[in-house]
């Protein structure tokens, strides 16, 4: 019935040593079931936080890619029309008014702008709001990608004085203005390009604020420039330094109105832009010797002040091959 001492302290070792081993499967247990909570909840706040990057980030814009159009992001502008949209950094810019005839001159004008420009750039009509422009007229314009812009009349300090079909040319100084874009290249519209115009885009104006091109008045050349075509950097500060100079009793050529007052306020701050990309078709009446340095094809601007290519005739005589080229073009 009771068991011996001896026996009993054989018995223990092998009841400890049993007890042991269960405490041990235990531990590991519990040791096996810590990690696979540490290992679950770690995979839960990893997955929560990766939904909530993903969602922060869904909310953030897109990355512009090297393949994104630039256009300028801050500047200001003068048009009226709120159908104005400016898309790219470069515009090129012409005006029409009171003659109609123009009309034809600038849709052929922008058609070769657009042909031979691979610079991206927009295309933009200046439109006094006192005298818009007939839908027939925007029918030639629009299909050669001109945009609107409506601006407001800059009257002449001296009308009296002033040519009567440049009395509304003072319009011109609003380009000074449309800081929405970083180049304005402004073109008359009794032009034709012929020849890319990203280089004169591009052009270097060397610290000067204008670029232009030496005049011819009279027959001979002048210290004055033709701002038939123009390029320049807006903005509006300069706009206004401007405006208030035309208001100021500034004495200047009155009677050629915007050109004589550009003239006279950048004097001694313009830059050449070269014959090639002012052309001025009384060099080639007056100044032939000059004119003829140079082959017809490689002249990017031809500028028809002389003759108006509207008026060209197959069989011209004294601009027989500029109206050539003008009645040819589509």
């Amino acid at each position: 019935m009771f068991q011996s001492r001896k026996s009993l302290q054989k018995s223990k070792p092998k009841d400890m040593s049993r007890s042991g081993g269960v405490m041990r499967c235990f531990a590991v247990f519990m040791l096996a079931f810590f990690i696979v909570n540490i290992f679950l909840t770690s995979t839960l706040i990893d997955t929560h936080a990766d939904e909530e990057a993903a969602e922060s980030n869904s909310n953030l814009p897109p990355v512009e890619t090297a393949a994104t159009e630039t256009t300028k992001s801050t500047g200001s502008h003068h048009c009226l029309n709120s159908d104005f949209k400016p898309e790219h950094s470069v515009g090129v810019w012409t005006m029409l008014s009171d003659n109609a005839n123009y009309t034809k001159g600038a849709a052929k004008m922008g058609r070769g702008v657009r042909r031979h420009t691979k610079t991206p750039h927009d295309l933009i009509v200046m439109e006094i709001e006192s005298k818009p422009l007939s839908q027939e007229q925007w029918d030639l314009l629009t299909p050669a990608g001109f945009k609107k812009c409506v601006v407001k009349s800059i009257p002449p300090p001296h009308p009296e004085k002033t040519r009567r079909d440049l009395l509304e040319k003072f319009g011109v100084l609003h380009v000074f203005a449309m800081s929405v874009y970083e180049t304005i290249l402004f073109i008359d519209a009794d032009t034709f390009v012929q020849n890319s115009l990203d280089d004169l885009i591009h052009m270097d104006l060397q610290g000067k604020t204008i670029g232009v091109t030496k005049d011819i008045r009279d027959r001979k050349w002048v210290e004055t420039f033709n701002s038939g075509v123009l390029l320049l950097h807006p903005s509006e500060e300069e706009f206004e330094r401007l405006h208030t100079l035309l208001r100021s009793g500034l004495v200047f050529d009155y009677i050629m109105s915007d050109q004589g007052f550009l003239n006279e306020v950048y004097k001694d701050d313009w830059h050449e832009i070269g014959f090639v990309n002012n052309a001025n078709l009384a060099l080639y009446r007056f100044q032939r010797q000059y004119w003829d340095q140079f082959k017809l094809e490689d002249i990017n601007i031809i500028h028809y002040t002389m003759k108006k290519p509207w008026t060209c005739r197959p069989n011209e005589s004294t601009y027989g091959p500029q109206c050539k080229l003008w009645l040819d073009a589509e």
